[in-house]
């Protein structure tokens, strides 16, 4: 197996990255007058690790797992020491000086509450540690809500200004401190979580609370142990079972704040939002040693989250009230005036979509002794959703749905060779599942699916009737009598009664259709046995089933050649179509003009002009798609404490990736579709590999034109493997050396990384064997070898006999980033840090193998790709950062800091214009740049009771372009791109979080945002109409970001039992911020006059209802609140 060879080839070099999960303790013990104890003990009882201290009387222990722990010192003759609550974080630095006096009492000891210094000696960039307790005192829902608690975080939500399909998809857009989306690297225990196809991580990757015993965050300045991020890195240190047993358990629910509106009056389900959200979130955990086998202990905990509804959003009091029917109330008057369709009948709140997330985290530890320690660790995830697309507003039965499923498997070895030397192996496998899909939907059971009732008329008509079961699929015979019911569709091969999937009826025997359904009917079709009977069985042999569709939740889920296109059933269309199956009915209706007419709505007689406001009845989503990506990941991390100022810590990190990738946008277009996918290109021939154009082709055989490689079709081996694979297999390599010197006023970090990727594929090439990746070259390949000969032509331009294309194996490309940091102590209470680095990232590899799977024939390729390709010689995008800032200890209590940082990006990927022959095509490349800058303001408040931190940024991020896949739709200018203010840009950002006990031992939690509105382009006016003011981009600002949530709870204890009931508010002021502002006006509900005036009865000049710019979803969400109840066992 070839991850298995590597792992081996891997441990015979003895070293690979580990990103450190562990920190230092280190000082020195005295006796009163100063003089240093030598042989003084110190230890940490709870792990088992210690130390003696030298001659002067320093100590140093090394490898302490992140955590809490009580730090014990003693030495005969003297006090003995117990400092309390001793918090390791990773890769600091912990002083702890002891003075002891000469014991007064035999057995003396002395407890002392250890408290985290207020400025870390050892930090030589921001750096923000979350423990538990503030993760579940806080108002938070998941871990993902951590991120956008720091600030230079910048969570995009809007419609108009986010990366394309990213909710689609199940992606958070998260951009730090200027960078792209997808520029951090999000790690669990030291170990890679990112989906390699996307970037970045997004609902599939959610993991439970109690799972979590520390969160990490560090926006720049990060070690050379740390790569494959740009802007920032996180670490969720996860929990693992102790000494003693220990369970706990939550629930939270939105039923409460449900029945809080209830009694405020809000009865109705429109009225009650908490209702519609139906929110119910489950956790337990559970952990301690397991009975009768000594050293073992577990940990496992679970989450599951319900939402009845993705969406709720307020709608305004306008609605349609149907048809009279008092007639003390013109409900016709009503309705024209309210200016409605008949479909919008709802006022207040409505819900939309859904949403459901498990997971579950185990854990399995055994200490074989104080110095080697083995983790074993499953972690699983699953999620389901349904987001909110406006063109779904009033039907949403085509609508995609999102499956995310993700498996993590780890093992750990941690050993200590020395009290100076440890060494730390780690393995993992990182799957992530992901399908986008429409439910295969039979509204009236009468065994046609509604695809398919959509797409075969009933007779005369533009469609069948998918909710009546008395009308069915039929055409018409030329004599205008005889019917003929369709059984067949010819595009997926499905017939009625057949097993829901793709069918093959190019092997299907031959038979005389005397009924002309393309079905067989037994005693009504006659089949020639003589003649047709291919196989010499006597019976007829019908198609195969290639391909049978996926099943889950409940359901079959459509292939890409079923889905129809929603355009046809947009507003008054569908209604058209549904009143063609209508008995009786030979017209549509129309709107005669009559005071008592009630279809005001319809299209006049005259002319047909009807409101046209793009909401789908019919039809399927845009995508189809499915990935499979396997990440296999091994590491090893050496770390030795060389001197007692100087720590050497150095690895290597080995990632294989197995990418299976396939997307199709717009399925209904058949070959006209945007298609993706990873696997190696085929002639689909059967496997007697002729086509119907050879020579010697006698007919179709098993396998031909059946969508799915078979053995003897001939195939593009991109990988060089020998076999045909559906999935690419990149391989990523680094090395780094990472330096400390530590002496008490001073710590220097410096270090080297190298990073390496081979993307394993074939890349265009020339003549001179340089690599091509915009141009094809192509050569006569007249002795047929596959192989460019001396004397055989070759030219940049197609046309040549038996035309090949030269293709070169791609290679490793490599880039070396050296790190350096300075912290350097002023006074006791206040530092200064400096901090220099380089970073780079791979492209996520859906930029890397877009399409390359038909490089063999590139004129296919550009007439069959909508011209977009991917590249195989990209080089990694790079961030060159620079800070400088003062931590500074005010009070006991209170200190604060400033940095000031400067980001350089470039070498962002992007597409460019290129072109072979008559095709013009886009490449991606490295070709976007960036630049950002800003001051980072925290300010800290530690007290026994009230803990707070308050962060502010001021900041400006700019660049040529926001995304990769925003140059896809430019215009190819030959001059620079100039840098301009990006969408994500934010220039205040401030966020606040406190945790507290009130009197009566209330445990409060708090946070708060502000953010400045995103920059948008303006639409200014040229004559009569608006146009994008191009020549000022992103020059104005929508509306600022406020928000407060706010957590009560009250512990009682019973026994060993604490349980506590609890309240969190979301949204505490009930502000409804925007999320999204009309570029005419800056306002997110007004688009202004000149789009208004399109709002009224339908006619020329009026084509939109009131409805139209009724656009909740362009504000955040109201109030939400939750109770919750938490039981705890120690």
């Amino acid at each position: 197996m070839k991850f298995i060879q590597k792992i081996i080839l891997t441990l015979v070099f003895l070293s690979t990255l580990f990103a450190g999960t562990d920190g230092t303790i280190r000082g020195k013990i005295s006796d009163i007058s100063g003089m240093g104890l030598p042989g003084a003990n110190i230890y940490l009882p709870e792990v088992g690790l210690g130390a003696a201290a030298d001659l002067e009387g320093n100590y140093i222990i090394l490898n302490i797992p992140v955590g809490t722990y009580d730090v014990v010192v003693q030495m005969v003759g003297y006090q003995k020491q117990t400092m309390k609550n001793v918090r390791i974080l990773m890769d600091q630095t912990v002083w702890l000086n002891f003075k002891l006096p000469v014991e007064s009492i035999e057995g003396e000891e002395v407890e002392v509450v250890g408290e985290r210094p207020m400025v870390e000696k050892g930090t030589t960039s921001k750096k923000v540690t979350v423990s538990k307790e503030a993760i579940q005192s806080l108002p938070i829902r998941d871990l993902s809500e951590l991120y956008t608690l720091q600030s230079g975080v910048v969570k995009v939500e809007s419609r108009t200004k986010g990366v394309p399909d990213h909710e689609e998809r199940g992606l958070e857009e998260i951009h730090v401190r200027g960078g792209r989306s997808g520029e951090v690297s999000y790690m669990m225990d030291g170990m890679y979580l990112r989906n390699p196809i996307f970037g970045g991580i997004g609902s599939g990757t959610r993991l439970n609370l109690f799972a979590v015993k520390e969160f990490d965050w560090q926006p720049g300045g990060f070690n050379a142990e740390y790569g494959d991020a740009q802007s920032a890195v996180s670490n969720w240190h996860t929990n693992s079972g102790g000494k003693q047993m220990e369970y706990h358990m939550r629930y939270e629910t939105s039923l409460v704040g449900a029945l809080i509106n209830d009694l405020a009056g809000n009865t109705e389900p429109n009225q009650n939002y908490d209702e519609l959200r139906g929110y119910d979130d489950y956790n337990f955990g559970v952990g301690g040693p397991i009975p009768f086998i000594p050293k073992l202990s577990f940990w496992v905990s679970g989450q599951y989250t319900n939402e009845a509804n993705y969406s709720v959003f307020e709608f305004d009091d306008k609605a349609y009230l149907g048809l009279d029917k008092d007639s003390n109330l013109d409900t016709l008057a009503l309705n024209m005036n309210n200016l409605v369709n008949p479909w919008d009948d709802v006022t207040g709140f409505r819900g939309f979509g859904y949403e459901k997330t498990w997971d579950i985290f185990g854990k399995l530890t055994y200490k074989y002794s104080n110095k080697l320690r083995f983790h074993m660790g499953y972690w699983q995830v699953s999620n389901q959703r349904m987001s909110f697309n406006p063109r779904y507003l009033y039907w949403d039965d085509g609508r995609n749905e999102l499956f995310r499923d993700t498996y993590r498997y780890n093992f750990e070895i941690n050993q200590s060779l020395s009290s100076r030397t440890f060494y730390s192996v780690r393995a993992s496998r990182f799957i992530q599942d992901q399908f986008q899909g429409v439910r295969w939907r039979d509204n009236d059971e009468d065994g046609f699916p509604n695809w398919f009732e959509w797409r075969h008329p009933a007779g005369y008509k533009q469609i069948s009737d998918p909710d009546n079961p008395n009308v069915i699929p039929y055409s018409v015979g030329e004599d205008g009598d005889t019917i003929r019911y369709t059984m067949v569709d010819e595009r997926s091969g499905w017939h009625y009664g057949a097993t829901p999937g793709l069918w093959n009826w190019e092997t299907a025997e031959d038979f005389t259709d005397v009924n002309g359904n393309g079905v067989f009917d037994v005693g009504i079709d006659e089949f020639d046995k003589s003649r047709h009977d291919v196989n010499g069985n006597g019976l007829w042999d019908g198609p195969e089933l290639t391909e049978e569709l996926q099943h889950r939740d409940g359901d079959y889920w459509l292939a890409p050649e079923m889905y129809e296109s929603y355009e046809d059933y947009y507003d008054y269309d569908h209604v058209d179509l549904q009143y063609q199956n209508v008995p009786g009915f030979g017209f549509m209706r129309r709107y005669t003009g009559a005071p008592d007419d009630p279809y005001y709505f319809a299209p006049s007689l005259e002319e047909e002009w009807y409101w046209r406001e793009f909401r789908a009845f019919g039809g399927h989503d845009n995508f189809f798609a499915e990935s499979h990506a396997v990440t296999d990941e091994i590491r090893l991390d050496l770390t030795s404490q060389i001197s007692n100022n100087w720590k050497l810590r150095t690895g290597f990190d080995y990632k294989y990736h197995q990418l299976n990738f396939y997307e199709v946008k717009y399925p209904w277009l058949g070959q006209a579709a945007t298609i993706q996918t990873f696997s190696e290109y085929w002639q689909d021939t059967g496997p007697d590999g002729l086509l119907p154009i050879d020579e010697d082709y006698e007919g179709p055989d098993t396998g031909e034109g059946n969508g799915r490689w078979d053995q003897g079709e001939e195939f593009q081996d991109a990988n060089k493997n020998g076999s045909w694979d559906d999935f690419r297999e990149p391989e990523e390599f680094s090395a780094y050396v990472q330096n400390t010197y530590e002496v008490p006023w001073m710590v220097i970090n410096y270090g080297l990384r190298v990073d390496m990727v081979n993307y394993n594929t074939q890349i265009w090439a020339d003549t001179l064997g340089e690599y091509s990746a915009g141009r094809p070259w192509f050569f006569a390949d007249l002795n047929d070898n596959g192989l460019w000969d001396n004397g055989e032509e070759a030219s940049d331009q197609a046309g040549l006999a038996h035309q090949k294309v030269i293709l070169k194996d791609s290679d490793w490309f490599y880039k070396v980033s050296p790190r350096l940091g300075i912290s350097h102590v002023i006074t006791d209470k206040a530092m200064f840090t400096f901090n220099y680095g380089l970073y780079y990232q791979t492209p996520v590899y859906q930029n890397i193998y877009l399409n390359t799977n038909r490089m063999e024939d590139p004129e296919e390729l550009f007439e069959e790709s909508d011209g977009q390709l991917g590249n195989g010689t990209m080089n990694a995008e790079k961030t060159q950062e620079y800070s400088a800032g003062f931590n500074i200890q005010v009070s006991q209590s209170w200190a604060f800091g400033l940095l000031l940082w400067v980001k350089d990006m470039d070498q962002w990927s992007r597409f460019s214009s290129e072109r072979s022959g008559v095709y013009t095509y886009k490449v991606m490349n490295n070709g976007d740049y960036g630049s950002a800058k800003g001051i980072d303001f925290t300010l800290e408040q530690r007290g026994k009771r009230f803990h707070s931190t308050l962060q502010y940024t001021l900041s400006m991020a700019k660049g040529n372009s926001e995304y990769a896949w925003e140059s896809i739709s430019g215009v190819y200018v030959d001059a620079p791109s100039q840098e301009f203010l990006m969408g994500y840009d934010r220039t205040h950002d401030l966020t606040f979080a406190l945790y507290t006990t009130l009197p009566f031992k209330i445990n409060a939690g708090l946070t708060a945002f502000y953010q400045s509105g995103y920059p948008y382009t303006p639409w200014i006016f040229a004559g009569r109409d608006p146009k994008v003011d191009g020549s000022n981009p992103n020059s104005k600002r929508a509306p600022a970001y406020k928000n407060a949530n706010l957590s009560f709870s009250k512990y009682i204890s019973i026994a060993n039992q604490r349980i506590a009931l609890g309240f969190n508010v979301y949204n505490l002021l009930d502000i409804r911020n925007p999320y999204d502002v009309y570029p005419l006006t800056g306002k997110p509900d007004d688009p202004g006059e000149y789009f208004t005036k399109n709002v009224g009865l339908p006619g020329e000049e009026h084509t939109l209802s009131s409805a139209y710019y009724d656009t909740p979803w362009r504000y955040s969400s109201p109030r939400e609140m939750n109770f919750f109840i938490r039981v705890d066992f120690n």
